[in-house]
């Protein structure tokens, strides 16, 4: 779907599952009694995010910075981790940023990786490993990386997750390993996805396309991050994978439910498309989606249950996490969120 116009793209709407979930609350997934403090860390988060990433305007496929995802991303943020720092919600929300700029490029909504795909990926964890590993921009294959007209899609996007990477990696002390393994694996399961859309690959089975989806939600890949950030060191990633990927599952199935119409139209496989495939009409996959979404946060939360004690930070912002993010997604999609609403919505509950 290379050249996608990003306003036509982020234009389509999903009005069956409007009709199905109509009265979906955007902020179900926040308990009650914190949605205040919880949107008004998003809303200071804002700025402070925003700052490193003002430099490349291509972060925002949709053209409109003000609804680029960045206030949806802090929101996320501090819907996961309430508690922490100003600073550190700003710094995972700039990564859901950047990561959903990341995942236009693999979709082809922002134009630029026709060629270069693996080059690409293959950046992206050498950022982690400093300037050793990482070149820079003078030997990115064909991409011009920086801030500034003439740098091109990929390379501001390149700009923008270097200096986040440097970022991370000065307060990481070296623990960017799980980090650049979460990147590797989300690279390959993307390229599948391209095959799989143009046709290169038959379409899966509804089991081996959630299994390649809940890496390329990029779930994973945030918490590699945040465990990092927000967790005790050392902190083995396996410790934590299975609830992870259960996680991870839970938020792909949510989005598959918010965004099936779109993906149609772009020709790329998703569970109610596979669904379909197999004879189910779109409202008998979304229930049977849905009915699985419910098995999976059973399993999820029963391997959070198993964790040690001294992850019970990393549990509580995972539960978290996955009621946000999967309740956002049954109300709305996550493009348009802007910093406007987010400040009306802290205006709404800070009156209640």
């Amino acid at each position: 779907m290379t050249g996608t116009d990003p306003q036509a793209y982020f234009g389509i709407r999903n009005e069956l599952a409007d009709k199905l979930l109509r009265g979906a609350d955007q902020l179900a997934g926040v308990p009650a009694e914190s949605r205040a403090r919880v949107l008004r860390a998003a809303l200071d988060a804002v700025p402070e995010a925003a700052g490193p990433l003002r430099a490349y305007p291509a972060l925002y496929a949709d053209g409109e910075s003000s609804a680029s995802r960045l206030a949806f991303s802090c929101l996320s943020a501090a819907a996961t981790f309430p508690g922490a720092p100003r600073g550190t919600i700003a710094e995972l929300g700039a990564l859901t940023a950047v990561l959903f700029a990341v995942d236009d490029l693999a979709d082809g909504v922002a134009d630029g990786l026709s060629t270069g795909f693996g080059a690409f990926f293959s950046l992206l964890p050498a950022a982690l490993a400093g300037p050793s590993a990482d070149p820079g921009p003078s030997a990115d294959p064909g991409f011009s990386s920086g801030p500034g007209a003439g740098a091109g899609t990929v390379g501001e996007v390149l700009g923008a997750w270097r200096g986040w990477a440097a970022r991370f990696r000065a307060h990481a002390g070296g623990h960017t390993e799980a980090l650049a393994g979460q990147l590797r694996l989300a690279g390959a399961a993307m390229a599948r996805e391209r095959a799989w859309s143009a046709g290169r690959e038959p379409w899966p089975s509804y089991d081996d396309y959630l299994a390649n989806g809940r890496i390329t939600i990029l779930y994973p890949t945030w918490w590699a991050a945040a465990l990092v950030l927000c967790g005790p060191r050392p902190v083995r990633w396996e410790t934590v994978e299975r609830a992870t990927l259960l996680g991870a599952s839970c938020v792909r199935l949510a989005n598959d439910i918010r965004t099936f119409e779109r993906e149609k139209a772009e020709g790329k496989p998703n569970s109610i498309g596979i669904l379909q495939r197999s004879g189910a009409t779109a409202e008998e996959a979304v229930t049977r989606v849905a009915a699985h979404i419910g098995e999976l946060e059973a399993a999820f939360h029963a391997a959070l249950a198993e964790l040690p004690e001294e992850l019970a930070g990393i549990a509580e912002g995972q539960r978290r996490s996955v009621a946000f993010n999967g309740r956002w997604y049954l109300a709305r999609d996550t493009h348009a969120y802007t910093v406007g609403e987010l400040t009306a919505d802290t205006a709404a509950h800070r009156a209640r």
